[in-house]
């Protein structure tokens, strides 16, 4: 047995000769084996399938029905369930009673507040409309480190934090 001595380099060789995947001995594909025997009756076999289709189609119909009629049900006993609702939500604001139902939207919390936006040599000057005192001069350094960071500030300086 001979050993092969490896070249001396800067690994270039090496590294490309890794890189190459060794080819592989092609292998033909095994013919089909024929079955042994008879072959099997393939009317036979197609009329289960056929008649398990058609009992799936059959299946997949009436279930749509039903669930056409579910949806139905659903929308008319909701519509139902609104309108008695709004009656006794009524009923109690006229009798001056706090009614025990929610409500299904609930109240906007938040104010709608705009912005007066101008571009100025400096930066940016803000101010919420109305408010001539919340005026604030927001410098370019601090918009291009970060534009959301500026706003945020901005806000809940002049209309307050985010939870409230």
């Amino acid at each position: 047995m001979t050993k092969k001595k490896a070249k001396k380099g800067n690994g270039k060789a090496q590294a490309s000769a890794k890189a190459e995947k060794p080819e592989l001995p092609k292998v033909e594909p095994k013919p089909k084996a024929k079955p042994k025997g008879e072959t099997p009756d393939l009317d036979s076999l197609r009329k289960p399938v056929l008649d398990a289709n058609a009992g799936l189609t059959k299946a997949e119909t009436e279930a749509k029905a039903f669930l056409d009629k579910a949806l139905a049900l659903i929308l008319t006993a909701r519509g139902q369930y609104r309108e008695a609702a709004a009656l006794y939500r009524e009923a109690c604001r006229k009798a001056g009673v706090e009614c025990e139902l929610d409500s299904t939207r609930s109240a906007n919390v938040s104010p709608n507040v705009t912005f007066i936006v101008e571009r100025v040599d400096e930066g940016i000057r803000v101010m919420v409309k109305g408010n001539p005192e919340t005026e604030e001069l927001i410098p370019l350094a601090t918009l291009k480190a970060s534009i959301r960071k500026a706003a945020q500030a901005f806000t809940e300086k002049h209309i307050g934090p985010r939870e409230r």
